[in-house]
This record gives structure tokens, sequence and C-alpha cells, in this order.
């Protein structure tokens, strides 16, 4: 009887030492689902973290112009602009407020696509945006082109009243090279190669004799 308490009393205690044990992990869950919704709560209260707005530009300067140079024969796609008086060029993605940058138009009147008070269009490989006064422009066919070079701001806004300045240029067809294996040097190998054809041709003949001759002796 005595044996079947002391078992009785050892369940017990496996069993209170088993629940001490689970109680930690229980506590764990239970603060850990508390802290997921206070931070949902409190995410949900504050809403979406907001863009950055895009930098305020300062209006354009007055009495500015652009004078444009035609490529030269060392560099036939690349133009130089001038801007006068001087402002302070940077590049659009770097966000510098008092700053403007160029936009190179090719073949593209900018008066066809530029909208007062709207952006500059973008992704459009013709129409370039750059904070430098000298710029290749790509490719060209052979023929007439004409280059517009026109002042925006950081906002890629183009300046009202418009300033811009242009330049047109012929480019020049590459001139065609020969074909390999032709010409002068070619009708020379092929001139040679007849009179070599005709002393291989005597030389056999005379050996074919001479071992004739032979062989009648």
């Amino acid at each position: 009887m005595s044996n079947r308490i002391e078992q009785e009393i050892e369940q017990e205690g496996v069993m209170s030492n088993r629940e001490l044990r689970r109680r930690p992990l229980f506590w764990i869950v239970i603060v850990s689902a508390i802290t997921a919704v206070v931070m949902i709560l409190v995410l949900g209260l504050r809403g979406p973290a907001r863009a950055s707005a895009a930098p305020a530009a300062i209006p354009c300067p007055s009495g500015e112009a652009i004078t444009v140079v035609a490529p030269s024969a060392g560099a036939p796609t690349t133009v130089s602009a001038t801007v006068s008086p001087p402002v302070n060029l940077k590049p659009a993605k770097d966000g510098v407020v008092d700053s403007f940058h160029l936009h190179y138009f090719v073949d593209i009147d900018p008066s066809t696509v530029v909208r007062a008070g709207e952006p500059v269009p973008t992704g459009n490989p013709k129409i370039i945006h750059s904070a430098t006064t000298t710029q290749d422009v790509g490719t060209l066919t052979a023929g007439n082109h004409r280059v517009w070079v026109v002042l925006g701001d950081v906002a890629h806004t183009a300046c009202t009243p418009m300033v811009a300045g242009s330049v047109s240029f012929d480019v020049m067809a590459a001139a065609a090279l020969p074909a390999s294996g032709t010409g002068l040097a070619g009708g020379s190998a092929s001139g040679s190669a007849v009179p070599m054809f005709a002393v291989a041709l005597m030389a056999g003949l005379a050996a074919a004799s001479a071992g004739f001759v032979m062989r009648r002796d």
C-alpha cells in the first residue's frame, strides 16, 4: 500500500515538474503575440512611409542665351554648348536646388514636345539630359542634322520663356573601302598566275619527253 502511495506521489511530482517547465514557454508565446499586436497597431496608426518630396526648383535667371557649336572632324557626333551668363550646371539626380542642366534634342524640335511648366520627356535616346556642355549625341546617319540645346531646372522643367540654341550640320557618308582580293593588286596577282602555270606545264612536258627518250634508249 505504501509503495502505491509513493508511486502516486512520484507521478504527481513528475507532472508538476512538466507543468513548471511548460510555463516559461507559455509566457514567451503570450508576450511575443502581444508585442506583435502592439507593433502592428503602432505602424497602422503611423501609416505608410512617405517618399521624400522632389527638390523645389528655383526660377530660371533672366537674360540667358545658349550658343551651340557643330561637331568637328575629330568628333563627328559631339556638339558643344555655351550658356551665357554661366549657371550652376549639375546632374538632376544630385538634387541640387539651385542647379540647372541641359537637354540635347537630336533632330527633334523642342517646341513640338516641351510644354510650359511640364518636365522635359525622359526615356527618349534623342532627348539627352546632361550636365555637360560637350555632349556626344550618338550615331547619326549620313545627311543633314540639327541639334537643339534647352536649359532646364533640377525638376527637368524647361525655362519659361524657353532658353535654347541650335546648330545644323552635315554628316558625310563613310568612304567605301575596296573589297579584299580586287583592284590593281588582285589583277597583278591573277596575271602573274598565268605565266607560272605555263612554266609549270612546259617543265612537265620536258620531263615527260626526257623520260620517253630514256625509255627508247
